[in-house]
């Protein structure tokens, strides 16, 4: 027996000496809906994907017509493309839902709520507007945390369409990641596509990271059926190299066609005195509401769910209350307004649209707003709603990566 019980207690030793990954920490977590107010992310490699559509391997949307159908698939395309890189569904901390009607967030719910009722319960931002591909009701982007160290390849799961490289899924290490606000030009849709880019390639030179560095580029875009469009300038941009996950927003837009912004890996920093670094580049003039790039040289990443006031048709309210919601729930998150990197303000009116102008300034240190992009479109998941927050901070903690 003394064999057989050295044995067993030298398998104890070796399993509770191996290292295990830390989940993340989750701020108003709901088993009844299955999501969170906010995750903090571990300093561990996060998987940022392409906008997924409910297709079959054809590309071929299924389902028409029936949003649980198109739903449950999204997710399964999810898992499937998150699998190339030592991650999953079930690790999702961040997911942002496009859809082509208000009903389809209603069936998300429901459905995020069964399968995200144990474990996981990740962040969500709905948007409601039109898709890139006319018969889909859904479209998912997502962010999870890998299981283990991916290889040292940035991108997974690529695909090849017209002899383009594709990826479907971005690596981001740990260590630092930089937010570059959303830039536009006037012009055609084509011709600002190229355009954006180019002014985008300035801004990259300027944080001295190559277009290899980028791990997601998000298109605002008008109309939603230009994607096409905007894909291939982006791969005339990349020139024959393999292009990062992209997503496509549908916005309402009567001047610029597109916006354009990045998320971009860049070494961390923790010899900075302070987590986030607030830059402008020299061909812009600096904004006392938003930062044109942030750099988070340390820390961990808060994702905020989409939020929302409580007053019905009301913005100035509804502005107000969310950001008093946004500051008890990052607070919680051992973060605050000075450490806020990111902010994606989805409004439905030019009314929704002036008073959060009108009211940032009241909310955000001058020197530190977050990287920002204003989209008008046609919803934000709620009926009575005209605006939500999309929000990214940091939680200061010098000892780990991200």
């Amino acid at each position: 027996m003394k064999p057989v019980f050295q044995i067993i207690l030298t398998l104890f030793f070796l399993v509770a000496t191996v290292p295990t990954q830390a989940a993340p920490k989750f701020i108003g977590a709901d088993s009844s809906t299955g999501t969170s107010l906010a995750v903090v992310a571990e300093s561990v490699p996060l998987a940022h994907t392409t906008q997924i559509l409910p297709v079959n391997k054809n590309g071929q949307i299924v389902g028409k017509g029936n949003s649980a159908k198109q739903i449950e698939l999204t997710l399964k395309n999810l898992s499937r493309v998150l699998n190339e890189v030592d991650s999953s569904v079930e690790r999702i901390v961040k997911i942002n839902v496009c859809a082509a009607r208000l009903e389809t967030v209603a069936e998300a719910e429901k459905i995020f709520a069964k399968k995200f009722k144990n474990g996981f319960k990740p962040t969500v931002t709905f948007v409601v507007g039109k898709l890139s591909h006319p018969e889909a009701l859904v479209a998912m982007d997502a962010v999870a945390q890998c299981k283990n160290v991916p290889s040292a390849k940035r991108v997974g799961a690529v695909q090849s369409e017209n002899g383009v490289r594709f990826a479907s899924v971005s690596i981001l290490s740990p260590g630092g990641v930089i937010y570059i606000s959303g830039q536009a030009k006037p012009g055609q849709l084509a011709d600002a596509t190229a355009k954006t880019l180019e002014s985008l390639q300035a801004t990259l030179d300027f944080l001295a990271l190559k277009k290899s560095d980028v791990v997601q580029i998000k298109c605002f875009i008008d109309p939603a059926s230009g994607a096409e469009t905007a894909k291939r300038q982006i791969a005339a941009f990349y020139s024959g190299a393999t292009i990062p996950p992209l997503v496509f927003v549908d916005w309402i837009s009567p001047k610029l066609p597109i916006e354009i912004e990045m998320i971009v890996a860049a070494p961390a920093n923790r010899a900075a005195k302070q987590s986030v670094s607030y830059l402008t580049p020299p061909e812009f003039k600096p904004s006392n509401v938003y930062s044109k790039v942030t750099r988070v040289n340390y820390g961990r990443l808060v994702y905020v769910s989409g939020l929302y006031g409580e007053t019905p048709n009301d913005p100035e309210q509804q502005i107000t209350e969310m950001f008093g919601s946004l500051k008890r729930i990052i607070e919680e998150a051992g973060s605050d307004f000075d450490s806020l990197v990111k902010a994606t303000y989805y409004v439905t009116d030019g009314g929704a649209s002036a008073q959060l102008n009108e009211l940032r300034p009241k909310f955000y240190n001058p020197t530190r707003p977050p990287a920002a992009s204003k989209a008008m479109v046609k919803g934000v998941g709620r009926a009575g709603k005209n605006v939500t927050f999309d929000m990214i901070a940091v939680s200061e903690d010098r000892t780990t990566g991200n």
